[in-house]
């Protein structure tokens, strides 16, 4: 494959400033080895983790090298198959949750493991599919963890974050909940309804933890707010995806990492002792209710995505909320990873590299 360059966005060294992404020219993919494929982005959504890795949180798990291309999820179109990949070919519609060793889906093009990929419907665009993949599976794998069932009850707190929105979503269409309640600020609360919410705590308004203490049979919380545990019954689940119950949850982060230095190692056993402390103390309302409590990181799955978003995203049953779009300039970008950090985004904020 001959030399040549493409435009990624990136950062060149730590930073919480967005002002400091980088839309530059960088060596593109060689050759691409046999279990992958290369791929055309179209769009590509931004997530919490992609401006807390700029920030270098992610470097205590996985040790990491500038420049450091920024981008988890994407979609686009294979432009170039390994020899042992079986699923996709060229040409193929493609999306997915991109390993922490290929970040950088906001980009033009990226490598990816075949693994992580599912194929995009035919009705589906870009953007829509972009949203998917890592908050998406995110709320699914949560919900599977803390054993939602048909019938039962869920409370989920913000409703109508990135896998707020998922969660209330799958609880109605996929795990077949009978009540899903959630928290939303007032201008929020038709959106969350037409993702299936059937209550709807106005946060601005009134204390959810008083005006539902005790009545969910799983809780989950999307934005670390320990005191949700005053929403679950007693005997329930709880499950977070924020707020770690103890220092080995460091360790669901290190799944996909290269082997750590020893300094590294070190940096990770004084974070582990840091998170144990904290973690106790944080989660004792859930161990004064024998609340089954856990913490989830997603692991990419693409067979997984296919079969359990196509259906849904081809009949319109899941409707992702695309909260802006904002194209892929230094303005843009920079735009969006604002947007994204000042909070309180809802649903999905999208970059589009491709028309």
């Amino acid at each position: 494959m001959a030399s040549y360059t493409y435009r990624v966005a990136y950062v060149d060294h730590y930073t919480s400033n967005p002002a400091d992404i980088i839309i530059g020219s960088l060596p593109g993919p060689k050759d691409i080895p046999e279990t992958q494929v290369l791929i055309e982005v179209y769009a590509a959504a931004l997530n919490p983790i992609d401006y807390k890795r700029a920030e270098g949180m992610v470097s205590l798990m996985y040790p990491e090298a500038f420049p450091l291309r920024l981008g988890y999820d994407v979609a686009g179109v294979v432009t170039k198959a390994g020899i042992r990949a079986e699923r996709f070919k060229e040409g193929d519609k493609v999306y997915g949750r991109l390993s922490y060793n290929h970040a950088g889906s906001i980009g033009e093009v990226v490598v990816a493991e075949e693994s992580v990929l599912a194929h995009i419907p035919e009705s589906v665009s870009f953007t829509v599919a972009a949203a998917v993949p890592l908050a998406g599976m995110t709320a699914k794998q949560a919900l599977e963890w803390a054993g939602l069932e048909r019938g039962q009850s869920l409370f989920v707190n913000g409703g109508m974050g990135g896998v707020g929105m998922f969660a209330v979503a799958l609880a109605k269409n996929y795990f077949g909940a009978k009540e899903i309640t959630t928290t939303v600020s007032t201008g929020k609360i038709d959106l969350v309804k037409q993702m299936g919410a059937t209550k709807v705590v106005d946060y601005q308004k009134e204390s959810y933890t008083e005006v539902l203490e005790n009545t969910a049979d799983v809780v989950f919380d999307t934005v670390g707010d320990a005191e949700i545990y005053r929403v679950a019954k007693h005997n329930s689940s709880a499950v977070s995806v924020v707020l770690l119950p103890d220092g080995n949850a460091l360790d669901q982060f290190r799944h996909e990492s290269a082997p750590l230095s020893l300094f590294g190692k070190a940096k990770l056993a004084a974070a582990k002792l840091i998170v144990a402390g904290a973690g106790w103390y944080l989660t004792r309302g859930f161990r004064s209710k024998n609340i089954r409590y856990g913490y989830v990181v997603m692991s990419p799955d693409g067979r997984d995505l296919e079969k359990t978003f196509n259906p849904l995203l081809e009949n319109k049953t899941i409707k992702p909320t695309i909260a802006n779009v904002y194209p892929f300039t230094t303005d843009g970008v920079q735009s969006a990873f604002k947007e994204l950090m000042a909070g309180h985004v809802a649903g999905k904020i999208i970059i589009r590299v491709k028309d």
